[in-house]
């Protein structure tokens, strides 16, 4: 789905129709997140217990690389594009569009690998018989444990103060610290540049030393102070946005392997694909409420919004640590990497 919108949004550009681009944003919102999902449940049932921070890490890393890419790349096509056509308009645009779309056509052979190899490797390590045989119901949603929803929350609370500001960004900076289009657009996207190298060496950071738990409500309040200093503050926001992008990357490293910490494997897909529609719900309509704001309150209020969503998400999070050791006295989901592995280690020889 996620490759045909791309052809489908240019083929509406380039023949001037809006209603076919809005038909191709519509078949992303169909089949983007459920690239997501599944890019989640290869990362889980590939790699284990610490080495999913590392992976989560180089996920999003890659995926910032391809954003900023994109960003820095995708003005300069249009403007060759339109010097070779010697015009601007609908066919320049759509031109440009579909050479963007080219690359998708990687996407869909890297796809393709890796299908073939995760079904070899389901024949030679017989990944099979280690399934439960479990039917999956959407009934079982029920089943979830508690510990689970409240990373579902904390993801919420957590995104809606990034990207809806990022998408905000660029004005406020303008607005407020008087800067050019130019230098505002640079430290708005400096949270996406920072991601690409750091997420790899943060999730690296988190598999040495577990505490997944510890590390997320660090990134949690990390990112509250930033909004603080945003908000409250005139000092450089060049500060306030690379703490943002460190905590940013931290978070999704910490965050997003607790889920297959705490469900079992033949309910990772189920759980992966809450987890982002739970989130893509809460962007949506915090986006919609953000632009309100901005339009009736103006920018302040925006922040202090924000900084509010956050103490809701490090709330949560002291209540997800709290339930955890209450009802795991070991921690868990916070405990050491030599423990996990310990852990993993007793597992594997039992079901042996």
């Amino acid at each position: 789905f996620s490759h045909i919108h791309t052809v489908i949004f240019a083929l509406g550009a380039l023949v001037d129709r809006v209603w076919l681009m809005e038909l191709g944003r519509f078949v992303f919102g169909i089949g983007g997140e459920s690239l997501a999902v599944a890019q989640n449940t290869y990362a889980v049932n590939w790699f284990k217990g610490k080495e999913l921070n590392l992976v989560f890490g180089l996920q999003l890393s890659m995926a910032r690389v391809g954003s900023t890419v994109n960003m820095n790349i995708m003005g300069w096509v249009y403007k060759q594009v339109k010097t070779t056509l010697g015009h601007a308009g609908p066919t320049t645009l759509g031109t440009a569009l579909m050479i963007a779309a080219s690359t998708c056509l990687l996407s869909l052979l890297c796809a393709l690998v890796l299908a073939f190899l995760d079904k070899r490797a389901e024949k030679i390590l017989d990944k099979e018989q280690g399934k439960s045989g479990e039917v999956i119901k959407l009934r079982d949603v029920k089943d979830f444990p508690v510990q689970l929803w409240l990373i579902f929350f904390i993801c919420v609370g957590y995104y809606v103060a990034i990207f809806p500001f990022i998408g905000l960004g660029q004005v406020f900076f303008i607005e407020k610290f008087n800067f050019t289009p130019t230098q505002a657009s640079a430290v708005n996207s400096i949270v996406y540049i920072l991601s690409a190298p750091a997420s790899p060496v943060l999730g690296l950071l988190v598999d040495k030393t577990g505490k997944n738990i510890t590390w997320v409500l660090c990134a949690v309040v990390t990112t509250l102070l930033a909004h603080m200093m945003l908000a409250f503050t005139f000092w450089n926001p060049w500060i306030a946005m690379v703490i943002l992008g460190m905590s940013y990357s931290l978070l999704a490293c910490a965050l997003w392997p607790m889920v297959a910490f705490v469900v079992p494997e033949h309910q990772l897909g189920t759980a992966y694909g809450f987890m982002q529609s739970i989130q893509n719900l809460g962007l949506a309509l915090i986006s919609m409420a953000a632009g309100v704001i901005v339009d009736r309150r103006g920018y302040l209020f925006l922040e202090v919004f924000f900084c509010f969503c956050l103490a809701c998400s490090q709330h949560l999070e002291s209540t997800h640590a709290h339930l955890c050791f209450s009802l795991c006295p070991g921690g868990e989901l916070n405990i050491s990497a030599s423990s996990r592995a310990k852990q993993q280690k007793a597992t594997s020889v039992e079901s042996e």
